[in-house]
């Protein structure tokens, strides 16, 4: 009987002539109160109201249920929702509003609004992010604290969790039944001050240049209201960061397989991350990222990047960097860094690193530097340096440094520097210092200096071969043109004269246990040009006694190799004056002669002669002249 009377109801609404309404009869809206009535009656009121008709098949509702319902100014669609509490689905056909169970169908839209207050002053709340937690679909509060978040039900969950999380304010959870429209009011209370410190965000990303540039400011805003939140999914994919199966809630997504055609936007990582453009990720990522042109990760990397530009980590990387122009950690490297232009990181480093234009490390680093240009650590360094241009430590060197350029090792050095023009250490030496030019080693050397210019030591206990060779002390040896030792050196003037030549002038340094000399002669017709070395042994205050070995080259007036002679002179020295001596003694001489035996050695004590060579005893006496430093040495040693 009910039902025969619901039908003729609503057959009888149909029959009453109405104008023609462009709007959907669930979109209209209706006011009513009802108490305790049949499910029928609140169908007719509400057909009455809308000019709509009511229908269905089956029973997707008990017709004699009772209902006490107020209704003031909502929609037919949200009308329903309260009346069949979800379990009913509409279908909409002119006019006809069909009914059948919500079972019947695997999914249905539904849309809760409303507005986000502050639970203390009552006012609205602009720009906080509401999400539904399981879907991560999320929307914004406007200007005006409202909100309108539309949601799918897939009938999966008998409810929905609603979050709002604002900057500086309290996480708040709600809970809604799902399937059916509905406004909601929520309140917010202010983060206490004691708690500001968790809401601190760590993630560095949008600070960036490009983050700046390519993030758009909804998803910088939902970086800032949901600090705490991260949800892990099985997969994502994008067109740009704000375009993309996460949408708004993409940077707050941990993703195991993310694609991404221009770029792509995630909380982090934790499989493998392709995009034709650029990959962003807040915190931390492992094992494969791959980018046409550049990846950012704000936390920690662990695995590999590839970009065919840039890589950047904002802290920790330890794995494989490869980027076209530059790969970027600004805390700690164990891994390697390749690139066609620079490789930086910001402290400790631990691998290699290899680039076409520079390397640099903040602080200490081990293992291999290979670069075209320049290899900078600010710290000590373990392992090798090889560059074009120059390689620098600020701290101890143990290992190798090789460079085309400038070597440089502001500590100790334990090892080697291999340079085209110049090696340099600030502290102690033990190894080797080869370069082309000059090498420097301001503390204690033990070990060798070889250069073709120069060498200076602060203490040398090694040796050093040079054109020049310069030490502060030495207890080892200098071989060289010259050889200043500052403060135990050995320094003579010799003006001389002898059996081949009858004013000749020779210059001595080094120390006296081992000095090189350089020497140089004329006569009436000849020259003679020398260099040698020897020693010299203190028999007291005033006499002492060298030995020195010679090679001269004897040349004519027009300066046409004659001879090489090899003499060997011990010498009686007497000291005058602090700074003045006189010397005499004997001199063996043997003579290669090129061209003619000429007058060497002739008229002297002859042991062998022949047409290309002669040996025979000579002489030599002369004056000789200390520096000034020397000579007050030699006058305290005579006080003491």
């Amino acid at each position: 009987m009910k039902h025969a009377i619901f039908v003729l109801l609503v057959t009888a609404t149909a029959l009453f002539p109405h104008p023609l309404h462009a709007q959907q009869p669930l979109s209209k809206t209706v006011s009513f109160r009802v108490a305790r009535q049949p499910v029928d009656t609140v169908l007719f009121i509400i057909s009455r109201q809308c000019h709509a008709s009511f229908s269905y098949t089956g029973t997707p509702f008990r017709r004699d249920s009772i209902v006490t319902l107020t209704i003031t100014n909502k929609t037919v669609k949200q009308t329903l929702d309260l009346l069949f509490e979800g379990r009913v689905q509409y279908i909409e056909s002119g006019d006809n509003v069909i009914l059948q169970k919500a079972e019947a169908l695997r999914e249905r839209i539904y849309i809760v609004s409303g507005y986000v207050r502050d639970k203390e002053n009552g006012q609205l709340i602009a720009n906080a992010s509401v999400y539904e937690h399981a879907s991560l679909i999320s929307t914004f509060t406007n200007q005006d604290g409202y909100f309108h978040l539309r949601l799918k039900d897939k009938g999966r969950q008998p409810s929905a969790q609603l979050m709002v999380s604002k900057e500086f304010y309290m996480d708040t959870a709600l809970y809604v039944m799902p399937g059916f429209d509905r406004e909601v009011s929520i309140t917010i209370s202010p983060a206490k001050a004691v708690l500001l410190r968790e809401f601190v965000i760590s993630d560095q990303v949008e600070k960036t240049w490009l983050g700046k540039r390519l993030l758009t400011e909804g998803l910088k805003r939902q970086t800032q209201n949901i600090s705490r939140f991260l949800a892990n999914k099985p997969f994502q994919s994008s067109i740009v960061p704000s375009v993309g199966s996460h949408g708004r809630m993409a940077g707050q997504v941990v993703n195991k397989i993310s694609l991404n055609i221009l770029g792509g936007y995630a909380a982090g990582l934790n499989g493998v991350e392709v995009a034709g453009g650029f990959n962003i990720d807040k915190k931390d990522v492992q094992y494969v990222q791959i980018a046409g042109l550049f990846n950012i990760v704000g936390g920690n990397m662990k695995g590999v990047q590839t970009a065919g530009a840039l890589n950047t980590v904002l802290r920790s990387a330890t794995g494989v960097q490869i980027a076209g122009l530059s790969n970027s950690v600004n805390d700690t490297l164990r891994g390697i860094q390749a690139t066609g232009g620079l490789n930086r990181v910001k402290k400790d480093a631990t691998g290699a690193q290899v680039s076409g234009l520079a390397n640099i490390t903040g602080e200490s680093f081990s293992g291999i530097q290979s670069t075209g240009g320049l290899n900078i650590v600010q710290g000590n360094i373990s392992g090798i340096q090889i560059a074009g241009l120059s390689n620098s430590g600020k701290g101890h060197l143990r290992g190798l440094q090789i460079t085309g350029g400038l070597n440089n090792a502001g500590r100790d050095l334990r090892g080697c520097q291999i340079a085209g023009i110049f090696s340099a250490a600030g502290g102690s030496m033990q190894g080797a210092q080869l370069s082309g030019a000059i090498n420097r080693n301001n503390g204690e050397t033990r070990g060798l200096q070889v250069s073709a210019l120069y060498n200076y030591s602060g203490k040398l206990r090694g040796a050093q071969f040079a054109l020049i060779n310069v030490a502060d002390s030495s207890s080892g040896f200098s071989f060289g043109l010259i050889n200043i030792v500052r403060k135990n050196g050995y320094q003579r003037l010799m003006l001389s004269s002898d059996d081949i030549m009858r004013y000749n002038i020779t210059l001595k340094t080094g120390r006296k246990q081992f000095y090189t000399l350089i020497t140089a002669g004329m006569n009436d017709s000849l020259y003679q040009f020398g260099f040698g070395i020897g020693r010299e042994f203190t028999l007291n205050n005033r006499w002492a006694v060298t030995t020195d070995v010679i090679q001269q080259t004897i040349v004519s007036r027009s300066f046409e190799q004659l001879s090489t002679v090899y003499r060997f002179q011990p010498l009686l020295h007497f000291r005058l004056l602090p700074w003045v001596g006189v010397h005499a003694g004997p001199a063996f001489s043997y003579a290669d002669f090129k061209r003619t035996g000429g007058g060497l050695g002739k008229g002297y004590l002859t042991v062998f002669s022949s047409e290309s060579e002669r040996g025979w005893f000579g002489w030599q006496a002369g004056l000789s002249f200390s520096t000034a430093r020397q000579a007050i040495r030699s006058s305290t040693r005579a006080e003491n």
